[in-house]
C-alpha cells in the first residue's frame, strides 16, 4: 500500500528536520517545512502507541526516487489519492484538502482569464503580489465585459429610476468614462484624473433638467454594477481575497467620489448660468 513519506525521528532529533530527512532518504527529495498539518495519536500492533506528526512541505531539490525502505514513490493529484496505508495520513491528507479548498477554487477561477499559464503556489505569495494580481484580474473583467457591466447597471437604472430613461445616452457615455478611470486607478495610471469630461457632463445633465439627486442614484448604481459583477464570477473565495477586493474597492469609492464632486460642480455651474 502506499503512504506518505514517513518514519521515526531520532533520539534527540527535531521532529521537523526528522520528517525532511525521511523525505530526502524515503523520496529522494529536499524541502522545506511550510507549515504543521497534523499531530495525531495512531496504535501500531507492532510499535505500540504512535504519535504522528504530518508536516506541508515545498519541495526545493532532489529526484523523485524510492529509499532503501520503499519499493517505489510518485505523485497523485491531491483528488485522486490512493488508499493510504496509515489512517494519520489519510486525515492529513484530508485536513490539508479543507486548508487550501478556498485558494484552489480561486485559482481556477481566475485561469479564465489568463490565457498564459497560472502559477500554481499562490498561497505563498505575499498579500502586496496578491492584490497586484487581483487588480490585474479585475482589470480584465473591466476590458472583457464592460458591456455586460454596462447592460447590468442600465437595467437598474430602468427599474430603480425610470425618470432617467430618456438621458440614458448621456448617462451611458459618464459610465463608460468612470469605467476607464477605474481601470486605470487599478493598473496604477499616473496620468491623473481628467475632471473636464465630467465637468461637461454635468453641464449637460443639468441643462437636460435630470434632478441633482437622481443623477447621484445613477452614480451609485454604477459602482454598484461593478462591484456585484465582481462577486458574481465569484473569485472571492478566501478571507484574504475579500479583504483585498474590499480594499481595492475602496479606492474605486475614492475615484467615484471625485467623480461626484466634478459632475455636481459642473451640473452647478450650468444651474448658476440659468439662473443668471
Amino acid at each position: 500500500m502506499w503512504c506518505l513519506p514517513i518514519g521515526f525521528a531520532e533520539s534527540g532529533e527535531d521532529v521537523a528536520q526528522a520528517a525532511l530527512r525521511e523525505l530526502r532518504e524515503e523520496a529522494g527529495l529536499v524541502g522545506e517545512i511550510v507549515r504543521l498539518i497534523d499531530v495525531d495519536t495512531v496504535e501500531s500492533e507492532f510499535y505500540g502507541s504512535l504519535a504522528v506528526v504530518t508536516y506541508e512541505v515545498r519541495s526545493t531539490g532532489g529526484d523523485l526516487n524510492p529509499g532503501d525502505d520503499a519499493a517505489d514513490a510518485r505523485y497523485f493529484p491531491i483528488a485522486d489519492m490512493p488508499e493510504l496505508a496509515w489512517s494519520s495520513n489519510t486525515k492529513a491528507v484530508q485536513l490539508y484538502r479543507e486548508m487550501y479548498r478556498d485558494t484552489w477554487a480561486m485559482q481556477d477561477s481566475f485561469r479564465q482569464f489568463f490565457s498564459e499559464p497560472f502559477p500554481g503556489d499562490l498561497a505563498s505569495w505575499s498579500p502586496k503580489k496578491q492584490r497586484a494580481l487581483l487588480s490585474d484580474m479585475l482589470v480584465k473583467i473591466i476590458e472583457k465585459e464592460r458591456d455586460e457591466i454596462t447592460r447590468a447597471w442600465m437595467d437598474a437604472m430602468k427599474s430603480g429610476i425610470p425618470t432617467l430613461l430618456p438621458h440614458l445616452a448621456l448617462l451611458e457615455g459618464v459610465h463608460r468614462l468612470i469605467l476607464g478611470c477605474v481601470k486605470g486607478s487599478l493598473q496604477g495610471s499616473r496620468t491623473g484624473f481628467e475632471s473636464a469630461p465630467f465637468l461637461s457632463s454635468g453641464h449637460d445633465l443639468a441643462h437636460q433638467g435630470v434632478p441633482l439627486p437622481d443623477m447621484l442614484n445613477a452614480l451609485a448604481l454604477s459602482r454598484k454594477s461593478i462591484w456585484m459583477h465582481v462577486l458574481g464570477k465569484k473569485i472571492l473565495s478566501s478571507p484574504l481575497e475579500i479583504y483585498i477586493a474590499l480594499e481595492l474597492n475602496n479606492r474605486i469609492i475614492f475615484l467615484y467620489d471625485r467623480v461626484n464632486f466634478f459632475l455636481t460642480s459642473g451640473y452647478m455651474e450650468s444651474v448658476h448660468e440659468q439662473v443668471s
